[in-house]
């Protein structure tokens, strides 16, 4: 456990002391089982509160970013909770002592409507997770596809005698590839899978000698013709 961790374990446990302290100090009068049920209520508040501002839940690491997705219903449902659960406490305890049982029966629907909003937090959470997975696989095969154009551009630059137009159209394909979206039909992920292993041919066409012009021309065609049916397709 590193220093950080270790030094908010110190204030969570040192919170929960001076909870405990305050609420047998100042309600000495109370029930001791009511005395017991208020601090069970304040410790569950106090972990919200630390969970949210010591050991927040956005990780820089994650891609995805899902917990960011989950701030506002999770910020929403704690406030919620902390607001009724503190002002049921006051009510309950100082004007006129509510019996215990009435106070557990409300405590305990209050911590179940919590239990159910952090569900749905997390539900949140996984989609924004679910999202991102399958919007970085729709770009893996755009980004393979720019890759394989790039390496075929640079190689055809560092190479001598080769007809302009298998550079030029070459040099156009890479420029438009900027202009496709990702997609989640399946119709896109067969041409973006054809365009790639035309590219390919291309790449293993360039190393031959004598170049086969009019077969790498062919084949930059059908990257241009496959290139332009891609672009007409949109997610569902």
């Amino acid at each position: 456990m590193d220093l950080k961790k270790l030094f908010s374990v110190f204030i969570l446990m040192g919170a929960e002391t001076l909870v405990i302290i305050c609420f047998l100090y100042f309600g000495h009068n109370l029930d001791p089982k009511i005395l017991a049920l208020n601090i069970c209520v304040t410790t569950i508040i106090l972990l919200l509160l630390y969970l949210d501002i010591i050991l927040p839940r956005i990780n820089l690491r994650d891609e995805s970013q899902k917990a960011i997705g989950t701030l506002g219903l999770r910020g929403v449902v704690a406030f919620i909770y902390m607001f009724l659960a503190i002002g049921c406490m006051i009510s309950f305890n100082i004007d006129k002592v509510v019996e215990l049982n009435t106070q557990i029966i409300v405590h305990a629907i209050l911590l179940l409507i919590l239990l159910v909003g952090l569900y749905y937090m997390m539900a949140t959470s996984d989609k924004v997770g679910e999202v991102y997975t399958e919007e970085k696989t729709h770009r893996s095969h755009i980004n393979e596809m720019k890759k394989i154009t790039k390496e075929v551009q640079l190689k055809l630059d560092q190479m001598n005698g080769v007809p302009s137009e298998i550079v030029e159209r070459i040099n156009h394909l890479q420029d438009k590839l900027r202009f496709i979206s990702p997609s989640d039909n399946k119709e896109a992920f067969i041409l973006e899978t054809d365009y790639i292993n035309n590219m390919k041919t291309v790449w293993d066409s360039i190393f031959n000698i004598p170049l086969n012009t009019e077969k790498i021309i062919e084949l930059i065609k059908n990257c241009e013709s496959v290139y332009k049916e891609r672009k007409q397709q949109y997610s569902k």
